[in-house]
Parts: structure tokens; C-alpha cells; sequence
């Protein structure tokens, strides 16, 4: 369940770092318009595809790849951009490359977080 939590975490946090380039409506809207998209379409798509049932790179990949351009499309849509086919693929682009990062990094941290903790414990026993 932790890298469930590990995984939406890493999403917030690319939502939050791309919210520094938009400057239209409240954070909140902001937020919202951009993370509802995203984390909805994570979860579902995880749940269709069993993610969490044997986590690793090859699932998370699965995943990534199928529930980033869809979330990125309804994102799109509902707020109407990029709304032209050249901007939307450098959107995709971006939004593919950074989310897969900001998933992989932590990863990456829960796994070290765990590593530290289990010679921790293998020391105090």
C-alpha cells in the first residue's frame, strides 16, 4: 500500500511543480483541473491493470504509459489547451517524460527509505 501512496505522491508533485506555468484562476483551480485528471485516471487505470497486486518497474510502465496520455487528453479537453495538434504533442512529450521522472524518483526514494530502514532494524536486533 506504501508505493501506492509513493506513486500518487509523485504525481501531486509533478502537478504542483507545473503549476508555477499557469497563472489563469485560483491555485485551487488550478490545482484541481490539472491533479482530478491525472490521479483519477491513475487510479483506474491501475486498478484495470493490477498494478499494485506485483509492483515493479515493468507494472509501473504499464500503467504510465496508458493513464498519463489519456489523463493528459480529458486534461486537455477540460480546460480547452492546448487545443492545436503540434502544441498538444509537446505537451504529451512533456508530460509523458516528467511524470515517468517525478514516478521514478520516488520510487527510487521509497526504496532507499527501505533499505535504511531494514539495516536499521537489522542493527538494533
Amino acid at each position: 500500500m506504501v508505493i501506492v501512496a509513493v506513486d500518487l505522491l509523485a504525481l501531486v508533485a509533478f502537478v504542483l511543480a507545473g503549476m508555477r506555468s499557469h497563472h489563469e484562476g485560483t491555485l485551487v483551480e488550478i490545482f484541481l483541473r490539472n491533479a482530478v485528471p491525472l490521479l483519477g485516471t491513475w487510479v483506474i487505470v491501475s486498478v484495470a491493470l493490477s498494478t499494485y497486486r506485483r509492483p515493479g518497474f515493468a507494472t509501473l510502465l504499464r500503467t504510465w504509459i496508458v493513464a498519463v496520455p489519456i489523463a493528459l487528453v480529458i486534461r486537455s479537453l477540460w480546460v480547452g489547451s492546448p487545443s492545436e495538434i503540434a502544441p498538444f504533442l509537446t505537451f504529451l512529450a512533456v508530460g509523458l517524460s516528467f511524470t515517468l521522472l517525478f514516478l521514478a524518483i520516488g520510487r527510487g526514494l521509497a526504496r532507499l527509505v527501505a533499505a535504511r530502514l531494514g539495516t536499521a532494524r537489522r542493527r538494533s536486533a
